[in-house]
């Protein structure tokens, strides 16, 4: 079950959920990209760039709600 918000907590930031948003939005084009850019591109550059931003993008995701989560707590006094 999820914890009850804070007034001011960071995750309900506009910016910050839109970062999460556009991460979001690179992961899958990136996952897009490795499903068929060999195959209707013909181009494996393109497949491994396509994995290389997923990856990238998917951890950047991961480290912004660790980050957003840690603020969170600092906010609450835990």
């Amino acid at each position: 079950m999820a914890e009850p918000r804070s007034p001011g907590d960071p995750r309900d930031e506009p910016v910050y959920r839109a970062i999460l948003v556009v991460l979001v939005a690179s992961v899958l084009t990136g996952a897009v990209l490795t499903l068929i850019g060999e195959a209707f591109f013909g181009s494996r550059t393109l497949a491994r760039a396509g994995l290389g931003l997923a990856l990238v993008c998917g951890f950047l995701y991961w480290v912004f709600r660790l980050l957003g989560r840690r603020a969170a707590r600092r906010r609450q006094g835990r």
